[in-house]
């Protein structure tokens, strides 16, 4: 069972009306009128309200389509920002090894025991392309989506450019999709085109070494696997130093901000944790990829570039599961929704609500208020799943679970489109009429296995909204007081 100890230290209050009911007052957008909600510190809160009305105008889809491929359902589109990063791409530095035997051995005729060494050694390392692959490709649909939600977010900004409140909100919103971005291009994309193609490299050269008592084949196998195989991830390593270099800076600087203007302590320092992280992630990753990036170009021709090899392996794996584990979330991406459904929560009090979530969903025990979610209620349970926005990922879930997936197969096809299906609060609804025990149970165990980690991620989101709106705020101010100096 799942628990919160993703989160800090928890602060639980009563959540608002707003979080409690699945039908609270909406507002028109260009009519807010933005009031400080705590005299001491106006101008902070007031902008923490503004920034999160859009998490009502976050994507609300009420359905979710399904395809028949293979056998199986799967998502049709994916319409959420995912922290999709594969737990194997931590281990393609190792493809940097595979050319051990190659390079250590160098000499005709090959030994017997060195080729079969270069034969596991290849195939290894032409198998991290696969992995390169599949990491490029799930790391590309979330650049489109927020792509997309930029696109929107601009276009947006430029409509409501004259109110000041509203293009603050946006432009918080913007800087934080920019880091998004930014790390699925370098962290992810980069380094699958360079480490993945420095593999395929790598791998064809030690596998050619096997053959080497042909001239042409040995000068070949020895470009492949040396200088040019290697070469390309100590190019991804300058690259992500740069990157790390940026993102140290830009945390830093966040946390100063915080630091000095965020008025509770609890507050203050869950946005140090999490700027900390961000920050340990890149120090180590950054300084990671520069070390092996020179080790793997000195093993080129030196036997011992590949023991400094082996604690940058140690060092990425970790790094992939420090960011899988602790940094990386998913979130529902900002919709196109109508001014008229606009609604506004201060930000702080959305943070002690997904905490209160955390605690209430992982201790069963600890019953949530009935406002919220009634557990031995499947009507209760499938209404809140869709009111948090959480129907993509457990119609997802529906389709991985043995016990349920069959019951898929129940709900009718599109006329259209025979192999897809549209998953709907009612067609839910329909399905549960008929295996009630069923669905309720795997609805209870979502709630409190994935729906904890879900309500874990929109943390780390709404934390890195806030630091990044208070540092903006800052820079702001002080702009400010420089025009009224000069």
């Amino acid at each position: 069972m799942a628990t919160p100890a993703d989160s800090s230290d928890t602060l639980i209050i009563t959540p608002s009306p707003a979080h409690m009911s699945p039908k609270a007052p909406s507002i028109e957008m260009d009519t807010v009128s933005h009031e400080s909600p705590a005299p001491e510190v106006p101008k902070l809160l007031r902008e923490a309200s503004d920034i999160t009305w859009q998490e009502s105008l976050e994507s609300t889809k009420d359905q979710v389509t399904l395809v028949r491929r293979g056998g199986r359902f799967h998502l049709l589109q994916q319409q959420q920002f995912k922290n999709s990063l594969l737990a194997s791409v931590g281990y393609l530095e190792l493809a940097n090894a595979g050319d051990f035997a190659a390079n250590v051995w160098n000499e005709i005729p090959v030994p017997r025991f060195a080729a079969v060494l270069m034969g596991i050694g290849g195939t290894l390392a032409l198998g991290m392309v696969l992995v390169a692959i599949q990491d490029f490709r799930l790391s590309w649909k979330n650049v489109k989506v927020l792509r997309a939600e930029k696109d929107h977010l601009q276009r947006l900004r430029q409509y409501h450019h004259k109110n000041a409140e509203l293009a603050r909100l946006i432009d918080s919103r913007l800087g934080v999709s920019q880091r998004e971005i930014g790390t699925e291009l370098v962290d992810r994309i980069v380094m699958d085109v360079l480490m993945g193609f420095g593999s395929l490299l790598v791998g064809v050269g030690t596998l050619m070494a096997i053959g080497g008592a042909d001239p042409q084949v040995f000068k070949a196998s020895n470009l492949l696997s040396g200088y040019i195989g290697n070469g390309l991830a100590a190019v991804f390593g300058l690259a992500n130093a740069v990157w790390s270099g940026y993102l140290i800076h830009r945390f830093r600087m966040h946390d100063a901000a915080t630091f000095a203007r965020e008025p509770s302590d609890e507050i203050r320092r869950r946005l140090h944790t999490r700027f900390r992280r961000f920050q340990w992630h890149a120090s180590i990753n950054g300084l990671n990829g520069l070390v092996a990036g020179a080790a793997s170009m000195v093993t080129a021709e030196r036997w011992w570039g590949y023991i400094v090899l082996i604690p940058c392996i140690i060092s990425l794996i970790l790094c992939n599961y420090f960011w899988r584990k602790k940094i990386g979330y998913d979130r529902p991406v900002f919709g196109h929704a109508s001014p008229a459904k606009i609604q506004l929560t201060p930000l702080i009090e959305d943070l002690e609500y997904v905490i209160l979530m955390q605690r209430g969903l992982a201790e069963p025990e600890n019953s949530l208020p009935q406002a919220i979610v009634q557990l031995d209620s499947v009507e209760s349970i499938l209404r809140f799943i869709v009111r948090e926005r959480m129907l993509e990922t457990y119609c997802e879930s529906l389709a991985r679970d043995k016990k349920t997936r069959h019951l898929l197969k129940e709900l009718p096809c599109q006329k259209e489109s025979p192999d897809q299906i549209t998953i709907s609060l009612e067609a839910l609804f329909r399905l549960s009429t008929n295996h009630l025990e069923i669905i309720l149970a795997h609805a209870k165990k979502f709630l409190q296995t994935t729906g904890v980690l879900i309500f874990t991620h929109r943390e780390r989101h709404l934390l890195e909204l806030l630091g990044f709106a208070i540092w903006q705020d800052q820079m702001n101010e002080v702009k400010e007081q420089t025009i009224e100096q000069s």
